[in-house]
């Protein structure tokens, strides 16, 4: 008997230990995952610009004077509502937007936060009072949980105003985000839209230009333009540069005044403007380029355009713009109203068609940049998105 209740408890025993194994087993397996998440953000945020962690404009099935969908309100304190509301926003676009009139009221979402990434938030809001609003991260969809408080803002304006603030530093790994209003006496309603978080690096920023191809003669002189943001965290000093094989007299200029680099401090935009000559030399019908390029000093961080060209005999610009193409960019179908052969080619300089124009027709392309010559001349760049 004494045996067979020591093998009954030793079974117990193994079960309790297996049990416990499989608890551990399954915390490890939990952890790991956010390690996962962690480490798959980390590896983007390295090689990439600014990505956005949650972007809400409570624009997709939504129901008016229903909860957000995707969000955790217990007392239904939030509620979505629709344009035809008389306190509807009007800074973005988009329709719907969540709306509030509780003393106090919470809304929570899953949105993981790490240790090892900063993070920058924003949102837009409208009021008749005065409303507090407070922006949390924790671990649970409760106000208890809540552990850390990333922005409060006093909205007391009837017009849209957007608030916004960086965060460098995150005290723990939380899984929830969380919105918080208070009202005071005199406020009766707190509107809140376009809701947005991004997790950025330090050094980022991204430079768009305002035009990137055009017809030249030889020897002609062009303006190219573009705007540069940062989007990091710290203030950067940017170099620029160019290659070129067609181009000559490059120069760059930043508020009027001639510059290679210029200092950019976080969410400035900086517009630029620069200017080049054409080399004489070059023959009609060549397609030329020049690269734009923006450095920083530490190297880990570059942006580049490309401006395109495309030389053409003195006073042949009058009969090129006899071609017309359109939609551009498409989606796939454009219309050319003309007349004469034209040729498409990609942008490897392959041949996907040659077609003979009268008045109009339509083609198909499919998705890519594309050129379109006529009379030897590259007249249009095509984009088919």
């Amino acid at each position: 008997m004494a045996s067979l209740f020591l093998f009954k408890n030793f079974n117990f025993l193994i079960l309790i230990t297996n049990y416990f194994v499989y608890l551990q087993i399954e915390l490890i397996i939990f952890e790991m995952k956010k390690i996962v998440i962690a480490l798959i953000i980390l590896v983007s945020a390295g090689v990439m610009q600014a990505k956005n962690l949650l972007s809400e404009g409570f624009e997709y099935a939504n129901h008016d004077d229903e909860t957000p969908m995707g969000w955790i309100c217990d007392d239904a304190s939030w509620l979505c509502g629709y344009q035809d509301k008389d306190h509807n926003r009007s800074p973005h676009n988009g329709l719907w937007y969540a709306y509030t009139n509780a003393n106090e009221s919470w809304m929570f979402i899953p949105v993981y936060f790490s240790t090892q990434l900063q993070y920058k938030f924003s949102y837009w809001a409208v009021s008749d009072g005065s409303y507090t609003v407070e922006l949390w991260a924790g671990t649970q969809a409760n106000a208890d949980s809540m552990a850390q408080l990333f922005l409060s803002e006093t909205v007391n304006s009837t017009n849209y105003e957007v608030f916004s603030n960086y965060i460098t530093t995150v005290n723990d790994n939380y899984d929830y985000f969380g919105i918080h209003a208070i009202a005071d006496d005199d406020a009766y309603f707190l509107t809140i839209d376009d809701i947005c978080i991004n997790y950025i690096i330090q050094y980022d920023f991204s430079a768009t230009p305002y035009e990137t191809d055009t017809i030249l003669q030889p020897g002609a002189n062009i303006t190219f333009n573009c705007k540069v943001i940062n989007e990091g965290y710290e203030s950067i000093t940017i170099y620029m540069s160019t290659h070129t094989e067609y181009f000559t007299d490059v120069h760059f200029y930043v508020n009027g005044e001639m510059t290679n680099s210029f200092p950019i401090v976080q969410d400035e935009t900086v517009a630029i403007r620069g200017t080049a000559t054409l080399r004489p030399d070059v023959e009609p019908g060549t397609l030329c380029w020049l690269d734009v390029m923006f450095d920083i000093d530490c190297g880990c961080a570059t942006a580049m355009y490309t401006y395109w060209a495309t030389v053409v005999a003195d006073g042949i610009e009058e009969n090129l713009t006899k071609t017309s193409v359109y939609p551009n960019p498409s989606t796939g179908n454009v219309t050319i109203e003309g007349s004469g052969v034209i040729t498409v080619f990609n942008i490897a300089g392959q041949v996907v068609l040659t077609k003979e124009i009268i008045e109009k027709e339509m083609i198909t392309l499919d998705k890519g940049i594309y050129f379109i010559k006529k009379n030897d001349y590259v007249t249009e760049k095509l984009i088919i998105q």
